[in-house]
């Protein structure tokens, strides 16, 4: 017997998962395609992991997360944003892409629409279709914000909720204070729920600061805030993400998060708990910040002074934009194809991130070294010199 599965039918395997299995093995080959540091995890962290197994934290924990870790996370947003969250208002999940899954699973109807800005992480359309949802794409401006006018257009009374992600990934734009309050007005006005996916909070450059929307005048009570050590601790592979919101909104969440793994991974809670407040991870978090901003700067640079790309400077992430559309290969797609294999360089089309998205490329600038950034920056020039 066959079974079919109708619900993924639709669903298309990530472009960048393919990009990233096609460039392993190969010799010489540079990726700037996947999401995740090539900072190591610190020494610390990594010891407070072996400690927790070491003492026998192996065992089921809390559903929520673990009381230690969820305290400190809360006493975190206290502290940074000076927003008040109780215990019962912190979720510890597996990764912040679990988060924002179940939500959607949780308050989304079939056939509702969910606002996501054309471009945004490739997941989230995806998570809104097995949801059965609808997504509305929101434009940008020139310098990748979401624009508020024609956003409002779209809004009607099938819009459930919109997600938003500052710093951007796939863009690194940021939206300052006032334009985030522009649109939780919009939300307020309609009653829409936000989901605010904020995994890259630490990492904003030229001196600018992360806004936490949940901070936002009228916007705590509808704000789901998606969040993950994942980035800012160098550990992708331990999958531990975390969320903040009200109480009313997080215990159906909770509710459907325990039967779906019933815990994050305990050990690495644990080690968590024990080293986020340490002088080390508060050192590891301005290193890392500190060599994006230095590694942001050479390659916007150096896209920028090759003929026939230009890109935008990154205000946050790890991410840079670069629009190739008066390059020799005009689509994201076909630039992406030839530079894997004429330059050995992994980049990721535009159409992953929005459907408008046919002449830009993303480069992860936090997965390679600087030298590993020169070299990419000559061979694509000599690449797109022939």
């Amino acid at each position: 017997m066959i079974f079919h599965s109708e619900k993924m039918q639709k669903i298309k395997p990530s472009g960048i998962r393919e990009l990233f299995a096609r460039a392993q093995g190969i010799p010489d080959t540079i990726s700037l395609g996947i999401g995740a540091p090539d900072i190591q995890t610190p020494d610390g962290l990594k010891k407070a992991a072996m400690n927790a197994i070491d003492f026998n934290y192996n065992n089921y924990d809390q559903s929520p997360g673990n009381s230690k870790l969820r305290n400190m996370i809360s006493r975190k947003y206290k502290n940074e944003y000076g927003v008040d969250y109780s215990l019962d208002e912190v979720i510890i999940t597996c990764g912040g892409v679990e988060l924002i899954y179940v939500a959607l699973q949780t308050y989304l109807k079939k056939g509702e629409e969910v606002l996501i800005q054309d471009p945004s992480f490739l997941t989230y359309p995806h998570q809104v279709q097995l949801a059965g949802g609808k997504t509305v794409w929101m434009p940008s401006t020139s310098d990748f914000k979401i624009d508020i006018e024609k956003m409002k257009e779209l809004v009607n009374k099938k819009t459930k909720m919109m997600i938003l992600n500052f710093p951007s990934n796939p863009t690194g734009a940021i939206m300052e204070k006032k334009e985030l309050k522009a649109l939780v007005d919009v939300a307020v006005d309609n009653n829409l729920m936000i989901i605010s996916d904020e995994v890259y909070e630490y990492f904003t450059f030229d001196e600018k600061k992360h806004v936490h929307i949940g901070a936002i005048d009228d916007a705590y009570e509808r704000t789901l805030t998606a969040n993950s050590f994942s980035k800012t601790f160098a550990i992708p592979g331990w999958r531990m993400g975390f969320g903040v919101s009200t109480a009313e909104i997080m215990k159906p969440i909770l509710g459907y998060h325990t039967y779906v793994i019933a815990n994050a991974t305990t050990p690495t809670q644990i080690a968590l708990a024990n080293y986020m407040e340490t002088e080390e991870a508060q050192e590891f978090q301005e290193f890392m910040r500190k060599e994006f901003q230095q590694r942001r700067d050479t390659i916007v640079d150096g896209f920028n002074s090759i003929e026939g790309i230009r890109c935008h400077k990154s205000s946050g992430s790890f991410y840079c934009y670069p629009d190739i559309s008066e390059s020799k290969y005009p689509t994201g797609k076909e630039f992406s194809d030839e530079a894997f294999k004429e330059a050995r360089v992994v980049l990721v089309p535009g159409t992953e991130f929005g459907p408008t998205q046919t002449h830009n490329i993303r480069a992860s600038f936090g997965s390679v070294s600087l030298p590993k950034i020169e070299d990419v920056l000559h061979r694509l020039t000599k690449f797109l010199e022939y």
